[in-house]
């Protein structure tokens, strides 16, 4: 059985803040960047943990 983690609402935004901060970006500006396919390759690595934060966050940002 696989070790359960617990992470906090505090620990998620951090975590989501300080990947968009050494990209450059607002929240903001990378969901827009995103909803029109605009991403650099490096904004396209970082998407799954981004959608993997907005998730765990119950948020529905991303669009497919």
């Amino acid at each position: 059985m696989a070790p359960v983690i617990e992470v906090t609402r505090e620990e998620l935004v951090a975590r989501r803040d300080a990947i968009l901060s050494r990209l450059g970006l607002t929240l903001e500006e990378y969901l827009r960047r995103a909803s029109e396919s605009e991403l650099s390759g490096e904004e396209w690595d970082v998407r799954d943990d981004l959608d993997s934060i907005a998730f765990l966050l119950n948020e529905q940002q991303f669009v497919d």
